[in-house]
């Protein structure tokens, strides 16, 4: 998480970045469409994360991500990476344990008698919805995305109360 530059995020994320690496403010505003439309994006995903750190819950969006990569790993070494998921998320006391329903939680234990690739979809949807539904909504207001999609908006005489 970055401290630098007085706690303010905006130029923490942003400030001696590579102007020609940034995306454009159109393409910024365009992530507000949907949560697949900024994860679409590498550098939206990235800017998401960072949000979601400060927020302490960057592990919904690992879960999320690293299922995709899950989906598509080849079907030898699926059990296994089933199993670190597992182990990393879903199990009681996990390192990262998702914040799940009791409900999709015993859909996925019972899905891991037998590990296929749908086996963290119940779990999937239910962490892309607590996203869609809270963490992505509070993005769009976030000012460090604000400053990044309205830049007309911003006065460089304002100072970020952000930490």
């Amino acid at each position: 998480m970055c401290v630098e530059n007085g706690g303010d995020m905006f130029n923490c994320c942003f400030i001696g970045k590579r102007s020609n690496l940034l995306p454009s403010s159109l393409e910024a505003r365009s992530w507000d469409s949907s949560l697949d439309k900024l994860l679409q994006s590498s550098y939206g995903t990235a800017l998401f994360r960072a949000f979601l750190q400060k927020e302490y819950a960057e592990e919904n969006l690992d879960f999320v991500l690293r299922v995709e990569r899950y989906r598509e790993s080849q079907p030898k070494k699926r059990e296994r990476e089933a199993w670190k998921i597992y182990r990393t998320y879903i199990a009681i006391g996990a390192h990262h344990e998702l914040n799940l329903d009791i409900l999709s939680r015993k859909v996925t234990e019972l899905a891991m008698i037998t590990p296929h690739v749908s086996t963290f979809d119940t779990a999937q949807r239910r962490v892309v919805s607590l996203l869609q539904n809270d963490a992505y909504r509070r993005f769009l207001r976030w000012s460090v995305y604000l400053r990044l999609a309205y830049p007309e908006q911003y006065t460089g005489n304002e100072q970020e109360a952000e930490g």
